[in-house]
């Protein structure tokens, strides 16, 4: 499994100090049936784009997302709204991304290896599915 820059890691669960029969249940519980007590998480269509753009950005052969075009706004960002296209459908996304391919890559290579580190990144970091992934390869760099 790849690692992500952005440090992910899978959650623990601890016992309570005060080990009554209720608390002892409560600790076994299956972690779904806890966290549905807790309420909801909602996940910002932003972040899905982060997301996604930054783990086709670390596959080798991506020079950079398409229409950036190298250029950075006006706080250093670059604009992933018009280079990566979300479906979502409940828990499940549907993904359109346009790169620029970097010199001598193996585009088919390059475009399967981004449909990988894509879907695993949206289906680990996130914890949603993945319906499609369409790479577009719209220039070499």
């Amino acid at each position: 499994m790849s690692s992500w820059p952005n440090g992910t890691s899978s959650l623990s669960t601890t016992r309570p100090l005060a080990a009554t029969p209720a608390a002892e249940e409560a600790a076994v519980r299956p972690r779904e049936e806890s966290l549905a007590q807790l309420g909801s998480v909602r996940i910002a269509r932003r972040v899905l784009r982060t997301v996604v753009e930054q783990a086709a950005l670390s596959v080798p052969g991506v020079a950079r997302m398409a229409a950036d075009h190298g250029r950075r706004g006006l706080l250093g960002w670059s604009d992933a709204r018009r280079s990566v296209h979300l479906e979502v459908h409940g828990e499940t996304v549907g993904i359109d991304l346009y790169l620029i391919a970097a010199p001598g890559a193996s585009m088919v290579d390059t475009g399967t290896a981004v449909q990988d580190a894509v879907g695993a990144a949206v289906e680990h970091i996130l914890g949603m599915g993945v319906s499609a992934i369409n790479v577009y390869i719209q220039d070499v760099a």
